[in-house]
């Protein structure tokens, strides 16, 4: 009887512990693991476990949570006392999730739920990484001479930046690249952003290029291309400050509306949809939200003489010219 009445208020009590075989994921990959049940000093009637799979963002204020999805094991209703049960898992990673970074983080909440009794609980955290073709555009920008910077991959409301600063090319007339990007089955787009030195003040001039799976394989012929993409645009600026320049590499001329899969693209509808949708509809509650999200309105064509539309309008489909 003391032992019934110590497993109600959790001593002696029945644990949950979920096992993943790694803790580190491309998006869209299956997470597998286990999920062990630790019976406790007396038998107990379990209702059900839940694994949460979270979203935990943060912003310069304050920070959200969000289940992503939740997958319900199937369970003994009866767990008896130092009884151990292994129940496999498995969860297929979306393909339009904000990827891992200091401001973006991912974890899977297992709770046990105790008839009776007090219930277990148990987080297990992973990291979430773009696709290796993505990743090759990272290590392109590395052979430029280009650093990832400390705060890059941060969720600025409406997209997720990748930002960089340079050592050696173009140094001495660009102080930050960024880019967000939009992966599609047979090639990846990426909004480019050379932000330059011009007289005392800052001028951002932007192009949306378009690469094809066949380059994105080859890392020294991306970082060529790259290499004279960014030449090109940092000496004739001019052209780059407030129109559309696709550059497609192997598809031919290439015009587009919206898209389907995206990292850093349209958070509302597209990244995760109701996920973010819900957590941006948090975020525009709270008092100070352009603080939070780090000035946000400032990517989506506020910038003085720039057309309407801007910055969104020209990555995900404006009028053609």
């Amino acid at each position: 009887m003391f032992k019934k009445m110590m497993a109600k208020i959790g001593i002696g009590s029945a644990k949950v512990d979920l096992i993943l075989k790694q803790n580190e994921y491309t998006l869209g990959d299956k997470v597998e693991g286990e999920v062990i049940l630790q019976g406790g000093s007396v038998a107990q009637e379990l209702n059900k476990i839940d694994v949460d799979f979270v979203l935990h963002l943060r912003t310069k204020q304050k920070e959200y949570r969000q289940v992503v999805s939740t997958i319900s094991i199937p369970i003994m209703k009866t767990l008896r006392a130092g009884e151990r049960q292994t129940i496999p898992f498995t969860y297929d990673l979306p393909k339009d999730l904000l990827v891992s970074s200091h401001m973006v983080a991912y974890y899977f909440a297992t709770n046990l739920d105790i008839a009776a009794g007090v219930d277990s609980k148990d987080n297990d955290y992973i990291r979430v990484n773009p696709p290796a073709r993505f990743m090759n555009i990272l290590r392109a920008f590395e052979e430029l001479g280009l650093r990832e910077k400390h705060d890059s991959r941060a969720f600025d409301g409406y997209t997720q930046e990748f930002e960089f600063f340079p050592t050696s090319f173009l140094r001495d007339r660009v102080k930050e690249v960024e880019f967000v990007a939009a992966i599609e089955e047979h090639q990846i787009r990426l909004l480019l952003e050379l932000d330059l030195y011009s007289f005392g003040r800052e001028v951002e001039i932007k192009q949306e290029i378009v690469l094809s799976n066949e380059l994105l394989s080859d890392v020294s012929r991306l970082a060529d291309y790259l290499r004279d993409v960014m030449a090109e645009m940092a000496g004739n600026p001019e052209a780059y400050l407030y129109h559309r320049h696709s550059m497609p590499y192997g598809h031919g001329n290439h015009r587009h509306g919206g898209f389907a899969g995206a990292i850093g693209g349209l958070a509302a509808g597209l990244l995760g949809g109701m996920v973010i949708s819900e957590i941006m509809n948090e975020i525009m509650e709270d008092e100070g939200v352009e603080e939070a999200l780090g000035g946000a309105e400032e990517m989506i064509g506020e910038e003085e003489g720039e057309e309407d539309g801007g910055f969104f309008d020209d990555f995900f489909g404006g009028d053609d010219e």
